[in-house]
């Protein structure tokens, strides 16, 4: 399940990967990871850490860092594969209803019709 973020903390999370990607990637796959300065006083950088999409590391040489999670990374795919589920219930949905709607339909018609056939007195009493 992606992680529960606002716009903006989502927008701060993309440009955050994007940044990243831009630096050195192969085929499409990050070659490293970048570090991010820690900033205690910066609140979107804070709610991301506390949303697990960012973590906060010490590193001996830099001291206090800050990296993106596996959270964050999953985040985009898991909300888009999410989408892309709901939008297949919602045309099951979809086709359920249509199927009942025609079913639903031929069942007046066939009552009709023999309605019909037994008021014209067709078949024998």
């Amino acid at each position: 399940m992606p992680l529960k973020l606002n716009l903006a903390q989502e927008r701060e999370l993309h440009r955050l990967i994007d940044y990243e990607r831009s630096l050195c990637e192969a085929n499409d796959d990050p070659v490293f990871r970048c570090a991010f300065p820690y900033r205690p006083d910066n609140d979107l950088q804070s709610e991301l850490i506390e949303a697990r999409g960012l973590l906060v590391k010490n590193d001996p040489r830099h001291g206090t860092i800050v990296v993106i999670s596996s959270a964050g990374y999953s985040h985009f795919p898991e909300k888009a594969r999410d989408r892309r589920l709901e939008e297949e219930r919602a045309r099951r949905d979809a086709r359920l209803i249509a199927l009942t709607a025609l079913y639903s339909g031929a069942c007046m018609a066939i009552g009709v019709l023999l309605g019909l056939i037994g008021a014209s007195g067709l078949f024998g009493r």
